[in-house]
């Protein structure tokens, strides 16, 4: 003990000192946390190039001159995307947390003043009194492994389930993109069409104003002409107004890139996948499998509410320094006592047990529902194709030839300028009804693509 034989001359401070270096050689376990401090940051490593230029917002655009079809528009909408971005950034940080869940907590350092006489003669004097020291000490908590092991795994399930949640986001943002594509797609076929009336009324007025002229037409049949390009300006306007909207929609996914022309066509399969294969894909959706790892969540926090039931325990060894004199050293150790379980661990453990259950009957709920949305779409997707096929047999034909027969008879002298209108109107209504069809048709497509396509990566390049 030949260190201890100045001590009453070097002060408080130095024994600190002192105790600094030899503690860590008297509890070499409790320092089993310093060989994992240093990591090299991770965010150096994450940066990552994106394959396609960004726009004035950050977000990607493609190539302007090439019309914008829906897959490219559903690819541009998944680079760059905050929405998944921040999934991903949520991700990592459950994985470091599960990390750092496996590890003993940080020891603690104590200091203190005990045995300080306050009521004798001897009081607030660190000298007189014998009993006086001045203790500084370490102690380290220790967790059950086991406990430790499952809080590890409850974080890494964490991940997991925020995995399948970002697969199902990039779905998401897949097919709300293909969406609003097809909004832009049917304002813009939709104001070609009647841009189409308005030409056509336009030469209209034009032929009669000389039949006016002439006296081969009446007044009444020129300017009920001239209302017609009225109103067919009024539609083509107000289509145009859907136009700006929609555009402006869905430059939420794909920024700058919503001012591209639009594809003329729409690119749809042509056959319709069986519903008992769009059921099997569902079976197999991202939100089933973030509730899959919600219920193995589930399971582990019951194996943790067990684990309660085990005492943890600690460890702490101290020193005391006490003027003139001798010092002293001792170790504790502390044990739970998790004896009054009523309460606390039998409360815990029915807790978790019932939360296994809620995560069960979720999953078997979003399983009947996500059967009734495919068949929906599927009825959806197969109805308009069996009207957009009588249309184009039929409807569409029977149509153009009441407009050719009515113009015929009229100016043959045996019909009204009002049944040309109307005819016209009508064929405008039904090119208009026509498109509504196909593109509801796509949105069922869609829909289905969302809820049985395969696995999207993020970020794919269009």
């Amino acid at each position: 003990m030949q260190p201890f034989a100045n001590l009453s001359r070097l002060g408080l401070l130095n024994v600190i000192g002192f105790l600094a270096g030899v503690l860590p050689c008297v509890l070499p376990f409790a320092f089993p946390f310093v060989s994992g401090i240093a990591h090299s940051s991770p965010a150096a490593d994450e940066g990552q190039s994106l394959p396609a230029q960004a726009g004035s917002e950050g977000h990607p655009v493609a190539d302007t001159n090439l019309p914008l079809t829906m897959e490219q528009a559903a690819r541009l909408a998944t680079i760059d995307q905050p929405l998944l971005t921040a999934r991903e950034a949520k991700i990592h940080a459950e994985e470091h947390q599960a990390v750092a869940a496996a590890q003993l907590p940080d020891p603690q350092l104590s200091g203190g003043i005990r045995e300080l006489p306050i009521d004798t003669s001897e009081s607030f004097s660190t000298r007189r009194d014998n009993f006086t020291e001045f203790t500084i000490g370490l102690s380290q908590d220790f967790p059950r492994a086991e406990k430790r092991r499952l809080e590890s795994a409850r974080k890494q399930l964490d991940a997991e389930a925020d995995r399948a949640a970002l697969e199902n986001e990039q779905r998401m943002v897949r097919r709300d993109a293909s969406l609003a594509w097809l909004d832009v797609y049917e304002a813009e076929q939709s104001l070609k069409i009647a841009q189409r009336l308005v030409d056509e009324a336009a030469l209209q007025v034009q032929a009669l104003e000389k039949d006016y002229g002439s006296g081969k037409a009446s007044q009444a049949d020129w300017l009920a002409s001239k209302v017609e390009v009225g109103l067919a300006a009024d539609k083509a306007h107000d289509w145009l107004h859907h136009v700006q909207r929609s555009r402006a929609a869905l430059s939420r996914w794909i920024g700058a890139a919503a001012e591209q022309p639009i594809a003329e066509s729409l690119t749809m399969p042509g056959t319709l996948s069986p519903l008992p294969g769009l059921m099997a894909g569902a079976d197999h959706h991202p939100v089933i499998g973030n509730l899959d790892k919600q219920i193995e969540a589930s399971s582990t926090e019951v194996a943790l509410a067990r684990q309660s039931y085990k005492p943890d325990y600690s460890v702490e060894v101290y020193y005391a320094y006490r003027r003139d004199f001798a010092d002293f050293a001792g170790i504790q150790f502390k044990v739970g006592l998790p004896y009054f379980t009523k309460n606390r661990q039998d409360r815990g453990l029915a807790a978790a047990l019932e939360q296994s259950h809620v995560s069960e009957d979720r999953k078997r709920d979003l399983l009947r529902e996500l059967h009734a949305q495919v068949t929906q779409d599927y009825v959806d997707r197969r109805h308009y194709q069996e009207r957009i096929a009588d249309f184009d047999a039929s409807i569409i034909p029977d149509a153009e030839r009441r407009a050719e027969t009515a113009r015929g008879t009229y100016q043959a002298g045996h019909g009204s300028f009002d049944a040309v209108l109307l005819v016209r109107r009508a064929l405008l209504e039904v090119r208009l009804q026509r498109l509504a069809l196909e593109v509801e048709s796509a949105r069922a497509q869609v829909r289905l693509d969302y809820w049985s396509a395969a696995r999207i990566p993020a970020g794919e390049a269009p």
